[in-house]
């Protein structure tokens, strides 16, 4: 007998939705736009192809993170300048692009008017603060302690008027003051990116999470160096890091924290092996990311050319230097090829857009 037509394109539908479902489950399948909570920015000229690179991989929104001229250029200086000029090119590029970033506002709280500036860029239409003081680098600057009198009134005020907080911090060395932080505010909302600085010791990061419920960490590692490091690590043993995710799936949010300066090196393609890497980590269970490749390979020729010109050979420096050629050997080999996270759907929506909402309106 031959088939009704109806019935063929009935099975034809089913088989489809079969198909899609299969994806969805075993390739991270996902339908939701992006929203990346962690990105720094030197000028407006790096937009276009920030955007570029933002639509080849659905990236809705980027909220964008006032920057000292240390963070952007990586200077040495042992100072903290000229974030208020990069604040006024943040809100320059939101006057130019609203529907695609979102301000936020920093300050250094050694100065006599930063609560007042707080405010004043909060009112401009700031949607949240970001904070370097827990930042190994810039704490040695400040030279106060997390829970010092003189962040009290940032602390209240972003805590009265639910403004959340991107705050780098090293839980390793500062994990005392955050939490007397979270104590004293405790319906301050924090992100704490990098997990935590910690991705190494996840049971510190699980105990701060458990313990204070709106602490939130991010999938970001920063400069390539800790990216490349924090990849090899989670491809040792992504099972590990797969159960923590799922365990704390409504606390971590998306960010690619690339530090767009105008060097010529952060360019397009930069940008779009960044953003493909991280969401690679995520969603699949092998992938190659050449950003991380490279860097040890680059280290590893490093070497090998110094190792070539070491004289003596049998002395104690090039037998330290044949050293670190075996370690960087292994670690290239171990990144050729890297294992992911291959996280649910529903998993990948809560870190790519429901926790970043919920982050922005400070759980309100």
């Amino acid at each position: 007998m031959k088939a009704h037509k109806c019935s063929n394109t009935y099975v034809a539908g089913a088989i489809i939705a079969f198909v899609i479902i299969v994806m969805a489950c075993c390739v991270g399948f996902y339908s939701t736009s992006i929203i990346d909570t962690h990105e720094h920015i030197e000028s407006i000229k790096k937009i276009p192809i920030l955007l570029k690179a933002d639509d080849e991989h659905k990236i809705s929104t980027t909220i964008l993170l006032p920057t000292p001229t240390e963070t952007l250029t990586l200077n040495g200086d042992k100072s903290f300048t000229n974030y208020r000029e990069n604040t006024d090119e943040i809100f320059k590029i939101v006057e130019a692009y609203p529907r695609r970033f979102i301000p936020f506002c920093t300050v250094n709280p050694l100065e006599s008017d930063a609560l007042q500036y707080v405010k004043h860029c909060i009112e401009r239409g700031g949607k949240g603060l970001k904070l370097y003081n827990g930042h190994s680098y810039y704490y040695d600057i400040f030279d106060i302690p997390l829970d010092s009198p003189r962040m009290a009134p940032i602390y209240a005020f972003a805590e009265k008027n639910k403004i959340p907080v991107l705050y780098h911090i090293n839980i390793t060395k500062y994990i005392d003051e955050l939490e007397r932080v979270l104590q004293n505010y405790p319906e301050l909302v924090v992100s704490v990116p990098h997990y935590m600085v910690s991705s190494i010791n996840l049971d510190q990061v699980a105990y701060l999470l458990d313990k204070y419920p709106n602490l939130y960490t991010d999938v970001s590692f920063g400069s390539l160096e800790y990216m490349a490091a924090g990849f090899r690590r989670i491809s040792k043993n992504p099972k590990k890091y797969e159960d923590f995710i799922n365990t704390y799936s409504s606390r971590i949010l998306f960010g690619t924290d690339m530090v767009l300066s105008d060097s010529e090196a952060k360019n397009f393609a930069f940008m779009n092996n960044t953003i493909e890497c991280y969401k690679s980590l995520l969603e699949k269970r092998n992938f190659e990311c050449d950003l991380v490749a490279s860097y040890y390979k680059d280290r590893l020729n490093e070497n090998e050319l110094c190792y070539s010109q070491c004289k003596p050979i049998e002395g104690e420096f090039c037998k330290s230097l044949k050293k670190k050629i075996d370690v960087n050997k292994k670690r290239y080999l171990e990144v050729i090829e890297l294992n992911g996270l291959h996280l649910h759907p529903v998993v990948l929506e809560q870190i790519y857009k429901n926790n970043p909402l919920r982050f922005l309106n400070a759980n309100s």
